[in-house]
């Protein structure tokens, strides 16, 4: 049997929409999970979905408030979505205390390392000196720029590569992981573009392997190794 995969849908007040892009759903199917959408609802009952899902995704969307991590908010801070937020962040203090194997990408990276008590960087471009860009302008199946991978983590063994080429769509990034948390991915210009838990399985993607395993396997391994670790599988 399929282990159930939990995907937090974003919330489009204007529209009082929810909804999760399909990529997200078709690369949990190809992975071999069934995807269970988790949308906006009242923590007590959002959180009894924990008692039925084997494992939790968080995906990409907006910025994360920065009173998150007690810090004002930038003028370059980007939208914000408050009840998203309150969701995502609540989720995942809870399912780091259930020990749950746990996927966060671009947004979901940095609101795992938010939950756990981690910081961010608010704007790559005016608070990294010599970045480069992580906003690309080319398809999602494209890579635009290098990462390396930490030799002998858990972002290696699963990608089974120390080098990757990868799509960026991001101007936030981690500044400081939060306790238990490595940062185990790096751009060569020094930002943080993954990190993991020091135990269990909880891996934080910067980059988007949803958009890009279908020009290239090795993105679809993240997705993978969370279907594994949510059947108890060693990874």
């Amino acid at each position: 049997m399929r282990p159930i995969i939990g995907i937090t849908a974003t919330y489009d007040e204007e529209r009082n929409a929810a909804g999760v892009p399909m990529t997200y759903i078709e690369a949990v199917l190809e992975a071999g999970g069934k995807p269970l959408l988790i949308p906006v609802m009242p923590q007590e009952v959002a959180e009894e979905n924990l008692s039925v899902i084997d494992a939790l995704l968080i995906p990409g969307g907006v910025d994360v408030d920065p009173r998150y991590y007690n810090e004002r908010p930038m003028p370059q801070l980007g939208r914000i979505n408050p009840l998203l937020d309150e969701l995502e962040i609540g989720l995942v203090k809870k399912a780091l205390e259930m020990s749950m194997p746990m996927l966060g990408i671009c947004r979901g990276c940095q609101v795992i390392n938010v939950a756990a008590g981690g910081t961010l960087v608010q704007d790559i471009g005016t608070q990294v000196g010599g970045a480069m860009k992580h906003s690309q302008q080319a398809p999602r199946w494209h890579g635009t720029h290098e990462v390396v991978l930490v030799e002998g983590s858990l972002m290696e063994r699963v990608h089974k590569t120390r080098r990757l080429w990868v799509n960026s769509y991001h101007h936030q990034a981690i500044k400081h992981p939060a306790d238990g948390f490595s940062v185990t991915a790096h751009a060569l210009d020094g930002v943080a573009e993954g990190a993991e838990r020091n135990k269990g399985f909880c891996l934080c993607i910067q980059w988007h392997p949803e958009g890009m395993w279908r020009k290239n396997p090795v993105y679809l391994e993240p997705f993978k190794a969370l279907v594994r670790a949510a059947k108890g599988e060693e990874i």
